[in-house]
Order: structure tokens, then C-alpha cells, then sequence
């Protein structure tokens, strides 16, 4: 992203916190319940600004999974995946690795939501007990 484009985005996120923080109690609320999360993750979904999870889906693609189709499916496992997506602390290891075609070959290191992206692959857990 240039230099317009990243100030473009954070204009358009300062636009879209100064709208949630104009919205009342009751109304902040409401907006989380009709969601699905709680108040708090709202405020940090809405910090982080529109593109936050953006990477799930292509994550997704790029391990032939149809993002679409689980979002029709499983509407709220995809909700969680992308919270979770969102809030990631290593999104920019998770974007190098997309732009390089690493991604399938290492988010199992990283991603918050390898095992449920694993288990959606119909991959068998990985067991780390030493037995």
C-alpha cells in the first residue's frame, strides 16, 4: 500500500471511530448484540478498522477451503474465526507469507486459527504429548 492509500485508510478509520464513539451506551450495546461479541472486542474491531481479517479468506483460499460457502454453513465459526483474525498479533508475518506464497507451508507456526482452519481441512490434530 503507498503512502496515499495508507493515509486514505486512516483517515477513513479515524472517521469510523469517531462515529462509534459517538454512539451512546444502549446503542454500543445493541450494536455488539446484533453481532454476536461482546462490547470490548467491538471497540477493538472497530480500532483496527475495516481490513482488520481481511487476510482470513485468503488464508483460506490459499488452503482450498470456500470461505462462502463456511460463512453459509457456519455462520458463527466464521464469526469467531474472524475476530480472531482480527485481533492477530502477527498480521504482517501472516500478509509476508500471503504475498509470498508461503502461507500454507507456515501459518500452522503462527496463525491463532490454524487448528480450526486444520480441522475444516479435515487434517487430524496434531499431538504434542510425549508419550
Amino acid at each position: 500500500m503507498g503512502l496515499a492509500a495508507t493515509i486514505r485508510q486512516w483517515r477513513l478509520n479515524r472517521v469510523r471511530t469517531h462515529e462509534f464513539d459517538a454512539l451512546g451506551p444502549d446503542q454500543r450495546e445493541s450494536l455488539a448484540r446484533d453481532i454476536g461479541v461482546p462490547e470490548d472486542v467491538v471497540v477493538r474491531l472497530v480500532a483496527r478498522g475495516a481490513q482488520g481479517g481481511a487476510e482470513l479468506p485468503r488464508l483460506m483460499r490459499t488452503l482450498s477451503l470456500d470461505p462462502e460457502r463456511i460463512w453459509h454453513e457456519q455462520p458463527a465459526l466464521m464469526r469467531d474465526m474472524s475476530v480472531t483474525c482480527s485481533e492477530c498479533a502477527v498480521v504482517a508475518r501472516c500478509q509476508r507469507d500471503l504475498e509470498c506464497g508461503q502461507a500454507s507451508l507456515t501459518y500452522g507456526g503462527y496463525c491463532p486459527n490454524a487448528a480450526t482452519l486444520r480441522e475444516l481441512r479435515g487434517e487430524r490434530p496434531v499431538d504434542l504429548s510425549f508419550s
